[in-house]
C-alpha cells in the first residue's frame, strides 16, 4: 500500500499598505505548522486592483484553489480575487479591513502623506502620522517593525498602493451576494477600520463570522497575535490528508 501523502491547503496572505509578510509572521508560523501551504503576496508596483490580482494569481497553477487571509488594504485585493475567480476560493478571513470605496477626502489626505514621506522618509511618516492610531497602546517594538516594513516597501510601491486605495470600488454588493465562508476580525480599538465596519460587513455576508479583539487597534495581528492565531486556526482548521 502506498504511503499516505499530505494534501496541503493553499493559504494566500495579503498584507496591507506599507506592509509585507512580517505583519503575518506569527500567523504564518501557526498555520504552516497546521499543514497549510502559506504564500504571501509581496506587492510590486502595480497601481490598480486588476493587475494586483493578476500578480497574486500568478503564484498559483491554473485553476488551483486557495484560501485567503488579508489585512487592511489586502482585503480590497481579496474582493477583486473574489470577483475574478470565486470558484477557486474556499474561505476568506479579513483582518481590520473595510468594504467601502474611498472617502471623498481620501486622495487629498494620502497625497499629503506621500509628500511628507518623500521629504522626510517613510519611517518618519509612520511615527509622525500613524503612531497614535495604529495600536491600542504604546509599543515601541511593534512600531519599529511597522516602520521597518514601510522602509522596505519604498516610495514607489507606496505611491502605487495609494492609487489602489483611491480607486477601489465599493464591495458591499459583492458581500451581500457572497455565500463563501468568511471571517471578519478586527481590533476593538481600531480607529481606521472600526468595529462598526466589521459588523456591517458581517451583516452583509450571510455565511460569515465576526470576531472583535479586545486591547487591539489596527494591527491586531501584531498586538494580540495569540488570539488572532487561535481564531484563524479555528476558521481554517488543519490541512486535510489524502
Amino acid at each position: 500500500m502506498p504511503p499516505r501523502q499530505e494534501t496541503m491547503t493553499n493559504l494566500l496572505f495579503i498584507p496591507g499598505t506599507l506592509c509585507n509578510k512580517a505583519v503575518f509572521s506569527d500567523q504564518i508560523t501557526t498555520l504552516s505548522r497546521a499543514g497549510h501551504n502559506c504564500i504571501t503576496l509581496e506587492y510590486d508596483q502595480h497601481d490598480n486592483l486588476s493587475e494586483t490580482a493578476d500578480y497574486a494569481l500568478s503564484r498559483f497553477k491554473a485553476d488551483e484553489r486557495f484560501n485567503i487571509c488579508a489585512f487592511s488594504m489586502g482585503g480590497m485585493v481579496a474582493f477583486e480575487l473574489l470577483t475574478r475567480c470565486p470558484e477557486r476560493i474556499d474561505r476568506i478571513a479579513l483582518l481590520d479591513s473595510n468594504a467601502h470605496a474611498d472617502k471623498p477626502q481620501g486622495r487629498t489626505v494620502r497625497n499629503e502623506h506621500l509628500n511628507y514621506a518623500i521629504e522626510h522618509g517613510l519611517d518618519r511618516l509612520i511615527h509622525d502620522y500613524f503612531s497614535s492610531v495604529y495600536l491600542s497602546s504604546a509599543n515601541d517594538e511593534i512600531m519599529r517593525l511597522i516602520a521597518q516594513m514601510a522602509e522596505d516597501t519604498g516610495i514607489a510601491r507606496y505611491k502605487a498602493q495609494l492609487e489602489i486605495l483611491a480607486t477601489r470600488p465599493d464591495a458591499s454588493e459583492l458581500l451581500a451576494n457572497c455565500d463563501h465562508r468568511m471571517l471578519f476580525m478586527g481590533g476593538c480599538n481600531d480607529v481606521l477600520c472600526p468595529p462598526s465596519e466589521q459588523q456591517r460587513m458581517h451583516q452583509l455576508a450571510a455565511n460569515s463570522e465576526l470576531v472583535l479583539i479586545e486591547n487591539a487597534g489596527h494591527f491586531a495581528s501584531l498586538e494580540q497575535s495569540d488570539k488572532v492565531n487561535l481564531h484563524l486556526y479555528n476558521f481554517f482548521g488543519g490541512a486535510a490528508h489524502a
